[in-house]
């Protein structure tokens, strides 16, 4: 196994313990009637400042679940892929940092759970840090996140989730900590490929001025 498979594999596994986590979470509360959702983010409840914590591995039934599954999967998988032993320090500064904003900016009578806005931050995160760090690899993922979640766009307009449960300031909090930590964070992640040609160029910008200097004696 080669150096890209094993850094391939070391990320997969990672990416499978938080999806494990929430899933663990959900199972338990079904098998044992926990009602745990009441545990879930109540913004602006000094009281309940936890939920920053708890939110993200809360799902509304089922269905909340699986659609989250796959994002949050492939969102953890490409930051452990990109920046090794870093990735737990930003997924724990996006797992933070966007429920405390959740927390600050969300309605007060309502409830809010699921990894929504965690999954925000990571694709907001990867596709800006993509176009910053210009990284080939960056730059690809950073293109596949766009045609997969391109569509995200309108989880930030409230109007169309009147009278829903879902939480568009959830997602907006996770857009806001995205780009924020990708810009942080635009020093890190995987080094810039050798250019195979410098080597050559230096050599001819070299040869040349030798040429100059036999010239002039």
């Amino acid at each position: 196994m080669d150096k890209d498979q094993k850094d391939t594999y070391r990320a997969a596994v990672a990416a499978l313990l938080p999806v494990a986590a929430v899933w663990i979470v959900f199972i338990a509360d079904s098998l044992f009637t926990l009602r745990l959702l009441r545990y879930g983010l109540i913004p602006l409840d000094a009281g309940r400042l936890y939920g920053i914590c708890s939110v993200p591995f809360l799902h509304d039934g089922l269905d909340h679940l699986i659609s989250n599954t796959p994002s949050l999967f492939l969102l953890v998988f490409g930051l452990f892929l990109f920046y090794d032993r870093k990735a737990w320090t930003i997924l724990l500064n996006h797992y933070l940092i966007s429920g405390f904003i959740t927390w600050c900016m969300g309605r007060e009578d309502s409830i809010h759970v699921g990894a929504s806005g965690l999954i925000y931050a990571l694709a907001a995160f990867h596709f800006l840090s993509g176009l910053i760090r210009k990284e080939p690899r960056q730059m690809a993922f950073s293109l596949l996140v766009a045609f997969l979640y391109g569509g995200f766009v309108w989880a930030f307009f409230p109007t169309l989730y009147i009278h829903t449960s879902i939480s568009w300031e959830g997602h907006l909090s996770g857009l806001l900590t995205g780009g924020a930590l990708a810009f942080y964070y635009r020093r890190y992640g995987p080094p810039m490929p050798v250019d195979p040609f410098a080597d050559e160029e230096e050599d001819n910008g070299d040869g040349g001025d030798g040429g100059d200097a036999e010239d002039a004696y």
